[in-house]
């Protein structure tokens, strides 16, 4: 079940990279599913979502849930897409502490101009306007390989150049530093490696999910403490001063059931006295200051601690 992240500026060469990256994996004999999430998965999804930051926020929701949703023990999953703020980032990393799996982060880093001349190879529908290019740009929250959502990091520096072979310095129409998308050295064999034989992320308290009651759990109790007063009321009808009950569902020894005979016996005796009265912010009846004061005076000195009981 590994997870990988891919992240970048647009138009910068992730969907290609990744396209290589599943074509290694399947060259290596992995056997299971492989799974991209990608921004056309989104019904409603338009290079425009980025001039509206509720839709890009929709966006983003549905990135995090299908990631989630597929995300098994069965499956690689990899999310290409911008990925551009770390705090998603970081959302994505629990996700996969979560479900404890190996876990790693691809940076297609690519400068604008490249960006742009990426863009242009791309179908009309599918390309992003020249400013939004630069505005994104500036948006962008590089990774960095010391956070732990970040880690490890393989950063992909990509540029122009049409071959792996040297150009020709005074061609100025590519970026001689680096290959385009197809011809980048990416570390296939590294990436691989980690997310295939890696140490998997552990999941923490923050990421663990709060254990479900059960749906018919006041059904459950509704039926125990009938069970439990029928019980008393049956062996009572029978019984004489001294004789034991057996009560039904009961986990805890005598020890636990003295602890609170002093406060059942206090309440009883309110009760009976009409010492009780309500109390709107306590929501129910509670003691007057009288009645615990008579309580106390007339209880055994040995006895008045453990019968105490405070006033709300």
């Amino acid at each position: 079940m590994p997870f990988l992240l891919v992240t970048g500026g647009p138009a910068s060469g992730k969907t290609t990279i990744v396209e290589r990256i599943v074509e290694h994996f399947k060259a290596n004999g992995y056997k299971g599913k492989i799974t991209i999430v990608k921004d056309s998965d989104f019904l409603h999804f338009s290079r425009s979502n980025y001039n509206d930051s509720h839709k890009e926020r929709e966006h983003r929701n549905f990135l995090r849930s299908t990631v989630q949703k597929e995300l098994t023990k069965d499956s690689l999953v990899i999310c290409d897409s911008l990925n551009y703020i770390k705090g998603f980032r970081y959302e994505l990393f629990c996700i996969g502490k979560l479900v404890q799996t190996t876990y790693a982060v691809v940076h297609c880093d690519a400068a604008e101009a490249t960006c742009s001349w990426l863009n242009e190879q791309k179908p009309e529908e599918e390309r992003y306007s020249e400013p939004k290019i630069g505005e994104l740009l500036m948006r962008y929250e590089r990774p960095e390989g010391k956070n732990r959502w970040d880690s490890p990091l393989y950063v992909v520096k990509v540029g122009r150049r049409e071959t792996t072979a040297a150009v020709d310095p005074e061609d100025m129409n590519v970026d001689f530093d680096y290959p385009s998308p197809r011809f980048v050295d990416v570390p296939l064999d590294d990436i691989y490696s980690w997310l295939v034989e890696g140490k998997a992320l552990s999941a923490n308290l923050s990421t663990q999910s709060a254990p479900l009651a059960k749906t018919n759990f006041l059904h459950d109790l509704d039926r125990v403490t009938q069970e439990i007063v029928a019980a008393i009321m049956e062996q009572q009808r029978m019984a004489v001063p001294g004789d034991r009950f057996l009560v039904p569902h009961v986990l805890e020894g005598d020890e636990k059931v003295r602890c609170h005979r002093p406060s059942f016996a206090f309440w009883s005796l309110l009760y009976e006295e009409g010492g009780l009265q309500e109390d709107a912010d306590a929501g129910g009846a509670v003691p007057t200051a009288a009645a615990v004061h008579h309580l106390h005076e007339d209880a055994p000195r040995g006895r008045q601690r453990e019968d105490r009981v405070p006033l709300r």
